[in-house]
């Protein structure tokens, strides 16, 4: 069982922070809050810290042993074992008040209500690099209430040691533990649509081309597969869209032609700021874009 011991070192980093450590948020808070620093709008938000992920884990059976050897969460039984436990839980103490403050706290800056709609995403260390994205393997949870959140937190934790997240480590010869998981938890955007862009194009590798896809509404079925988005293709010099491939929804494109001009216009200006193609997910409101992501171009 979790001990009541209290942490010494702050488990909770806002995404409005000046300074981003990547071994404490992990790789999905340290984007954001460098997109935040560049002034770029993301959701309001916080990340429960690695240093709150070992505290929990400390608590499980046979932690210990895979901290020492993590070679054996190659075994099916034993990472299965693990990850039952950090679902079932219950959370420490201090992690369960250290969530509960920063959920008052969010609920003020959000300007919301208590019935206001989260998203609880996972930022592994290793995820989101330069080398390594993690795409998709880590869990992400839409739609939550205040109370859906911890057990939505110990999930993301969990889901470090998913069979996908195992097997994709193990192919490309990762530590098998993953490093630790810090968990990002945001307001929801009230998305009328989503987009996915790369500032250079996946597949054929153009520096010079744009390629999006974009959805109505929440971009969770978009990056599940379970929705064929439209996909854009633009010229990066002029802005214009030189190729269009619509998706299997109805109601016409997934983006107007303002609203899609802007998106140009902010995955251009995030590429200038990080001064390298990246892979952006964003969502659209009533009042403008947010950005949800920006991370490298792996290869």
């Amino acid at each position: 069982m979790p001990t009541d011991a209290d942490v010494s070192v702050p488990m909770v980093e806002w995404l409005d922070a000046t300074e981003a450590d990547v071994s404490r948020v992990g790789g999905k808070a340290a984007s954001l809050i460098r997109l935040a620093r560049f002034g770029f709008r993301i959701p309001p938000g916080f990340c429960l810290t690695t240093d709150a992920f070992e505290a929990q884990v400390a608590s499980l059976p046979g932690s210990a042993a895979i901290r020492t050897d993590p070679d054996r969460l190659g075994d099916e039984p034993t990472r299965a074992a693990l990850a039952g436990a950090m679902r079932r839980g219950p959370l420490a103490s201090p992690i369960a008040d250290a969530i509960a403050r920063s959920l008052d706290r969010l609920t003020d800056e959000a300007a919301g209500s208590p019935a206001s709609l989260l998203a609880v995403r996972s930022s592994a260390v290793a995820e989101d690099g330069a080398t390594a994205s993690y795409a998709g393997l880590h869990d992400t949870e839409l739609g939550l209430t205040d109370a859906q959140v911890a057990p939505a937190v110990l999930r993301c934790w969990a889901s470090l040691w998913s069979d996908r997240a195992i097997g994709y480590r193990a192919r490309r010869g990762l530590p098998l533990d993953g490093g630790a998981m810090a968990v990002v938890v945001q307001a929801l955007v009230p998305a009328r649509s989503a987009a996915v862009a790369f500032t250079r194009h996946p597949v054929t590798g153009r520096a010079d081309q744009l390629l999006i896809n974009a959805v109505p509404g929440l971009g969770e079925a978009m990056v599940s597969g379970t929705v064929t988005p439209d996909t854009i293709v633009v010229d990066k010099a002029n802005r214009t869209v030189t190729e269009f491939t619509p998706g299997d929804f109805d109601g016409g494109p997934a983006l107007a032609d303002d609203v899609l001009d802007e998106l140009i216009g902010l995955c251009l200006d995030v590429e200038r700021a990080f001064g390298a193609p990246v892979d952006i997910e964003a969502a659209h409101a009533a009042d403008g874009w947010y950005l949800l992501q920006a991370r490298p171009i792996t290869t």
